[in-house]
């Protein structure tokens, strides 16, 4: 009988321990579901100024994802896909310029409304911008003043120099064109070294200020606006880059994040005096177990990692044990098991008065 009783103590002890020790087990980085409950594709993903996450969808539903839960922002969309929410959102979201594919909602008070499809918006000291498959919206006194029509603007980007603040316009078939700030009635060809009808697809500033373009063949930058553009090898050169995320150097090393169709990779940069250099191969992020249908269309920081965009949403971090429910569950067994095999008190009084 005292056999039955430590081996059914042992059981217990050792089911608790699983039953504990399941999620707690180190699993490493990986990419997670972390969805809202929508219909239809995720085709926007910002990050609000408090930190808050906005996605958009193809069936025009805007969510709001806020200490750990998403819920729908009170918006109607009339169904348009959602297509450019601004870089910097404060307050409520519902009040901001948003950009779907049959116009501008909330635009700035005073303008006639826009009722084409909008690809990216940018607001700046000069006024709001905003790209469109036929060139450019700029905001101007009780009107939109066009520039660069015919171009399809794909993605804009601003810039701030000690020259002066600039605005990039990444186009299709059209490699970039540059403004300043200060002047954006005028915008010129800035693609200097760039793949000949090269598309650009996707933009970040490095911590030293220069600029990264991502292209429809890798990665190109540039020292300062107007310059010519160098190649950033990172062995995805004949890949599509159509998203990007920098995060602040740690020990000298940027952690540059990409987005392409074939998923999300990373590669740590270093920068001196001659520009960005790529000190490994672009690493692929591990995967959710069912893995990507479709390619990674916008990259945003959250908690200690990032939050990406693939027909749906996904958070990459650092994340228990993959299947650790399992390692649990079978604690719970053990533990019952044990329990099963643990003497009846009457059985154990007796054995206790026999001896």
């Amino acid at each position: 009988m005292n056999t039955n009783r430590t081996l059914a103590l042992a059981l217990v002890a050792v089911g608790l321990l699983l039953i504990i020790a399941g999620p707690l087990l180190p699993g490493g980085e990986r990419a997670v579901v972390n969805d809202p409950p929508r219909t239809g594709h995720v085709t926007d993903l910002a990050r609000a100024d408090d930190g808050t996450i906005l996605a958009g969808t193809q069936d025009g539903e805007l969510w709001r994802l806020a200490d750990g839960v998403w819920g729908r922002v009170n918006i109607d969309l009339d169904g348009a896909p959602v297509t450019a929410l601004a870089a910097d959102l404060s307050g409520d979201p519902s009040e901001g310029p948003i950009g779907t594919g049959s116009g501008l909602i909330n635009a700035p008070s005073g303008l006639p409304p826009v009722t084409v499809r909008i690809s990216d918006e940018a607001p700046t000291a000069g006024g709001l911008v905003v790209a469109t498959g036929d060139g450019l919206l700029v905001q101007g006194d009780n009107a939109w003043r066009r520039q660069l029509a015919g171009v399809h603007i794909y993605r804009l980007e601003a810039q701030a120099t000690d020259g002066g603040d600039y605005l990039h316009a990444g186009t299709v078939d059209n490699g970039v064109f540059t403004a300043a700030v200060a002047d954006l009635g005028s915008w010129a060809p800035n693609r200097d070294g760039l793949p000949q009808q090269g598309n650009v697809f996707s933009f970040v500033i490095t911590a030293a200020n220069r600029l990264i373009a991502g292209t429809s063949k890798g990665l190109y930058w540039q020292a300062a606006p107007m310059e010519p553009w160098q190649q950033l090898k990172v062995g995805l050169e004949q890949s599509r880059m159509l998203s990007l995320h920098l995060e602040p150097p740690a020990a000298g090393t940027q952690r540059l994040w990409i987005g392409s169709d074939d998923g999300l990779f990373s590669v740590a940069l270093t920068e001196d005096a001659s520009g960005p250099v790529a000190t490994t191969y672009a690493t692929p992020a591990a995967g959710p177990d069912a893995g990507l249908r479709y390619g990674v269309s916008w990259i945003v920081p959250f908690d200690d990692g990032v939050m990406f965009s693939a027909g749906g949403v996904y958070q990459f971090g650092s994340f228990g044990l993959p299947g650790w429910y399992w390692i649990s569950l079978l604690g719970v067994v053990l533990l019952l098991l044990g329990g099963w095999l643990f003497p009846p008190r009457e059985a154990a009084a007796g054995a206790s008065a026999g001896a």
